[in-house]
């Protein structure tokens, strides 16, 4: 039977029919019904998939080997396409090495680690005001998505005092992903879209006027950077600073509350935080697909990918092959590091993961240490219905 990601089995448990992929058919020919595709190639252990991140007969322009479908994009959806011009992650060389250059030197990890204090700051400030409004509350809404957007605006250089509209934003940017939304919500989701540009177009203009020292001065001076380019950059870095961050600190706290020796653990010993976000990633990673075509035909393990194919690399799948992590489906803070998959490989590893695994240290311990009596409300989750993005659509807890 053909592997679809959007079967409500696999949403609540992905991991069992990966490791039947793996075993059976680990070039597998698959449905790809989120988009509209007559199929997707799903390729499922690690070795394959960090080859075919790796090789360049795989890239993320269809368009290169299909530039008519451009002319099939409804005129109601340009203005959300022309933002994929600027998003690095959609792109091949050379743009893609021009998008990521300028935003990369304020993602090293010396950078990054520059801004610990203010992230511990801005989380105890939020779990203050949880402690204020009391249980019952999603801790979803209430502090992972207002911890990744707080953060994501201080890196980009965005005011704070719009952090309740850039939340929304950012969620919808997130839907834009889901191509089964009907088309009244995608209709809403494209007026919202329109008006984070306006924003966007507002700061740029006031930034060129009186640049701060801030990433978002940085590439408004960018003489090289289009309109669409530089907002495609921008909301490149709201979506993936926020939904996949979020989403890392959600799994990762609903999968501790529901393992109490590993909740104590990391309570006694929080020096392995770091371990411990790992190894969460590595067990149920927010980011399970990333999505490449083929650009001209490969032949892999037996099976003919022909040019113009969807493929997918599950880094979800790769993340628990047993052949590189023994024992796969064990969550083990001290299991020894091997290849971990969450962040990409090749040229499109991900500019902010440094970023994102402190953000996860400190959103997931600062919780630990501030709410002993934490607990889950529910104990069936409900998990959103995309493919790439694995997360829950709230997360009820009490303290």
């Amino acid at each position: 039977m053909p592997f679809n990601p959007l079967d409500p089995a696999v949403l609540a448990d992905p991991y069992p029919h990966y490791r039947r992929l793996q075993a059976d058919d680990p070039i597998h020919w698959g449905n790809a019904d989120d988009m509209g595709l007559p199929g997707r190639w799903y390729v499922t252990r690690l070795d394959d998939v960090v080859a075919v991140l790796k090789d360049n007969r795989f890239g993320r322009e269809i368009d290169r080997v299909r530039p008519d479908l451009a002319a099939t994009i409804p005129p109601e959806e340009r203005e959300i396409a022309a933002l994929a011009q600027g998003w690095m992650i959609l792109r091949d060389p050379p743009v893609h090495a021009r998008l990521r250059g300028l935003p990369q030197r304020r993602f090293t990890p010396r950078a990054v680690g520059g801004l610990r204090e203010e992230i511990e700051a801005w989380a105890a400030h939020l779990i203050r005001a949880m402690i204020q409004a009391g249980p019952p509350l999603d801790l979803l809404s209430a502090y992972a998505l207002p911890l990744t957007v707080g953060v994501t605006a201080r890196s980009l250089g965005l005011p704070l005092d719009d952090l309740p509209r850039l939340a929304e934003w950012s969620r919808t940017l997130a839907t834009l992903i889901d191509l089964n939304q009907s088309e009244e919500t995608r209709a809403d989701s494209r007026r919202a879209v329109i008006e984070l540009l306006d924003y966007l177009r507002e700061i740029v203009a006031e930034r060129r006027r009186q640049p701060a020292e801030d990433l978002l001065s940085d590439l408004a001076r960018m003489d090289d950077l289009g309109e669409d380019e530089l907002m495609g950059t921008l909301t490149h870095l709201i979506f993936v600073g926020n939904d996949p961050v979020m989403h890392l600190i959600g799994n990762g706290v609903y999968h501790l509350l529901r393992r109490p020796a590993h909740l104590d653990q990391l309570r006694r010993r929080p020096e392995q935080s770091e371990a411990a976000v790992d190894e969460l990633m590595r067990f149920d990673s927010p980011v399970q697909m990333t999505f490449r075509y083929v650009l001209e035909d490969v032949t892999l393990h037996g099976k003919e990918m022909r040019t113009g194919d969807h493929v997918a690399a599950v880094l979800g799948a790769a993340n628990r092959d047993p052949a590189h992590h023994p024992q796969p489906d064990v969550l083990d803070f001290a299991r020894p590091q091997g290849q971990l998959m969450h962040f990409g490989q090749g040229i499109h590893y991900c500019l902010g993961a440094p970023l994102a695994r402190i953000e996860g240290q400190i959103g997931i311990l600062s919780l630990l240490e501030a709410l002993p009596d934490l607990a889950l409300i529910e104990d069936q989750p409900s998990w959103q219905r995309t493919a790439a993005v694995r997360g829950l659509t709230h997360l009820p807890v009490r303290f």
